[in-house]
């Protein structure tokens, strides 16, 4: 690939990877030699590479299994970069290491360029590498589509500022996305608070207080039909006129129905009907509000509809316990259990009771051995801590409204977040277009820089003919990094606006979310932790 790929300063010049560095590739020892693997010499695989520093690899290799293929030893500090599959992937070695061929490396980094320069650039044109990739399941380049691709070259005074100023702000563009990595943590451990807070009495203890006339919860208990699964003494303690009741003497706990083998067949499909399974199950519980299949009228013959608002959770399979409500009626697979008592927030008070109560019923599907699995025995006696019948509808309405701003929170870090992860392409776009640092008419030009470069390729090449090439790719230490404000002026608006953002953002959820902590009287994580 040849040319230029976007507009550069006056200064800089277009040249091709092959002038800039001398690039090679690894090899994988025969797989069936033993005596070649679990050795002391890191061999890195696409997977170890982390576009950063490399310090470890997930294999090793021996000597021998070096000497016999075409692994070749990369020298610390070259710079690797992916050529199959996840195209442009990179990597600085931070260790002597070997490679597979999917790997190439920089065997030697012309010393006026400076490496890190280069690493940042092949960080900016990962796409355009994708592009010029080629092949059918896996796309690839090869090592001459790599030295054939197009870099462009500043000054190695302004390559050096470029890499500093870059260092400086993609380190604080790094810090704000560790700093916004706590918000689902946060908001996660906040929705489950606010269940157990639900569930245990403290989220209405106020109410309570305003309502002591209200009717026990033992009203509510018509029938006894199944004995309750533990022994009170062994159970929480409840608020004033809750009980503990079992699941089944308070809702209808019925099995879905589509057993017919297979569940494909396709006679069955293509109706009117509603049919959901247990992927279909929203993972953090709540409405269930759409399907991917429907049934036909041979179908609901062998299958069952239950009417909106019913509980449904699964009761098999990976996702065992998650739960939902029916938005609409549908019918759902005998891999689910649906549970109705008659009031519309009675279901929505189980739904999050059995929510809450998730990795516990989970827990209990393992006790039989085998495959996971909750069976009806389990879920008609399973306790429930049940409140009177109002509170039950302050519970939801409460519940209802703190996950809404929950949701509201998580919106706010989901923009801020893509706001983040599109602000180091557009740094970098900035730096590759000279528009990072200011442009000294004092610099020597780029031209006259690359002549030298070829100059100093010629040689090292001539040089090979007698003696091994010099693998070692030139370092710059961190004193040169140094770079003063007045050689470096930059407009940093863009990095005060980013700070001003992400800190008012997190502070703001940080704030409502301890507030709300502390006036349900929750143990939250401290924004320090």
């Amino acid at each position: 690939m040849n040319g230029e790929l976007w507009k550069v300063p006056q200064s800089w010049i277009w040249s091709k990877l092959d002038v800039a560095a001398d690039w090679s590739s690894g090899g994988t020892p025969k797989s069936t030699e033993p005596k070649y693997y679990d050795g002391d010499i890191p061999w890195l695989i696409i997977g170890d590479l982390n576009d950063g520093l490399v310090i470890d690899s997930t294999k090793r290799i021996t000597r021998l299994g070096m000497e016999n293929s075409s692994a070749k030893l990369v020298k610390k500090g070259s710079i690797l970069i992916a050529m199959y599959g996840s195209i442009g992937k990179l990597g600085i070695a931070g260790i002597d290491c070997t490679t597979n061929q999917a790997i190439a490396f920089t065997q030697r980094i012309s010393p006026e360029l400076d490496p890190k320069f280069l690493f940042y650039y092949l960080l900016y044109t990962r796409k355009q590498l994708n592009e010029v990739g080629k092949g059918g399941t896996q796309q690839n380049i090869s090592q001459t589509v790599l030295k054939d691709f197009p870099i462009c070259i500043a000054s190695f005074t302004e390559q050096r500022c470029i890499v500093a100023k870059l260092e400086a702000l993609l380190g604080k563009v790094d810090a704000c996305q560790k700093r916004l990595e706590k918000i689902p943590r946060i908001l996660k451990r906040f929705r489950q608070s606010v269940l157990a807070a639900a569930c245990d009495g403290k989220l209405t203890a106020d109410w309570r207080e305003r309502n002591p006339n209200v009717e026990s919860a033992i009203k509510l208990i018509k029938e006894v039909r199944f004995k309750l699964q533990a022994q009170l003494d062994e159970l929480p303690e409840l608020p004033e006129k809750w009980v503990w009741a079992a699941l089944g003497n308070y809702g209808q706990c019925l099995r879905g129905r589509f057993s017919h083998r297979p569940r494909n067949e396709p006679r069955f499909f293509g109706g009117k009907y509603p049919f959901i399974q247990i992927g279909n199950l929203p993972s953090d519980g709540g409405w269930i509000t759409s399907h991917t299949q429907t049934l036909n009228d041979e179908g609901l013959a062998i299958s069952k509809m239950f009417p909106k608002g019913t509980v449904a959770i699964a009761i098999v399979g990976a996702t065992i316990g998650n739960t939902g409500i029916l938005s609409y009626d549908m019918c759902f697979t005998d891999s689910m259990v649906g549970i109705e008592t008659g009031n519309e927030f009675s279901n929505k008070y189980i739904e999050l009771f059995l929510r809450y109560k998730k990795d516990d019923i989970r827990q209990a599907s393992y006790a039989g051995g085998g495959q996971p699995n909750i069976k009806l025995e389990t879920l008609n006696p399973y306790p429930i801590a049940l409140p009177p019948l109002v509170e039950q509808q302050e519970i939801v309405r409460r519940v209802e409204s703190l996950f809404k701003l929950a949701d509201q929170l998580e919106a706010r870090y989901q923009k801020a977040k893509a706001y983040v992860d599109k602000l180091t392409q557009s740094i970098l776009a900035k730096a590759f277009r000279g528009e990072l640092v200011p442009q000294d008419p004092n610099d020597e030009p780029a031209s006259v820089l690359l002549e030298r470069i070829q100059k100093e390729k010629s040689q090292a090449e001539a040089a090979t003919k007698t003696r091994k090439p010099n693998t070692k790719a030139k370092q710059v230490t961190e004193k040169e990094l140094v770079v003063t404000e007045n050689q470096m002026p930059f407009n940093e608006k863009i990095i005060e606006v980013l700070e001003e953002k992400i800190s008012r953002s997190l502070n703001n959820t940080a704030i409502e979310v301890e507030k709300l902590g502390a006036q349900l009287s929750l143990p939250f994580m401290n924004m320090e932790e």
